[in-house]
């Protein structure tokens, strides 16, 4: 009897642990990269907040060429084995937010059917580098839109 309830105890702590966006996360990002097939520059902060309930994300990016530039806020909250919240932005835009987390990597499904729609990967590739896709759902399918490579940025 031991053993069986000595693996479900197992399971249920790492489903939570997948749950968790990671640590190393957190702190200050800048980044550089393409958005829309233009060169472009990003920025991001990750941050636990609110007695540590929610995580924040602040973002900004910016095309060199100055046709186009947004700021947003994303929050979330890690429950049980998902990741839920809400971003809001610059073009006056907000919609809900759902994920999981795999190993180093945070997937995030955003938008709405009515508006749009799209995902975002976030993969550490190590303690100070940082890769992230965003993705548009069109006709099903889904179309990369945006990728930058961020570093850490120290304080």
């Amino acid at each position: 009897m031991k053993k069986p309830v000595l693996i479900l105890i197992t399971l249920l702590i790492s489903f939570s642990a997948n749950a968790q966006i990671p640590e190393s996360f957190l702190g200050k990002w800048e980044g550089i990269g393409t958005l829309y097939n233009s060169e472009a520059t990003f920025s991001m902060e990750w941050e636990q907040v609110l007695n540590q309930q929610f995580y924040h994300l602040s973002f900004s990016n910016a095309l060199n060429n100055g046709a186009f530039s947004m700021s947003a806020h994303g929050y979330y909250r890690t429950e049980g084995d998902s990741i839920t919240g809400q971003w809001f932005d610059t073009r006056g835009v907000s919609f809900p937010l759902r994920g999981v987390t795999k190993e180093h990597k945070l997937i995030i499904h955003w938008g709405t059917l009515d508006f749009e729609q799209g995902k975002t990967e976030y993969s550490l590739v190590s303690n100070d580098s940082m890769e992230v896709t965003d993705f548009v759902l069109k006709n099903g399918e889904y179309a990369q839109f945006g990728n930058a490579t961020y570093q850490r940025k120290l304080n």
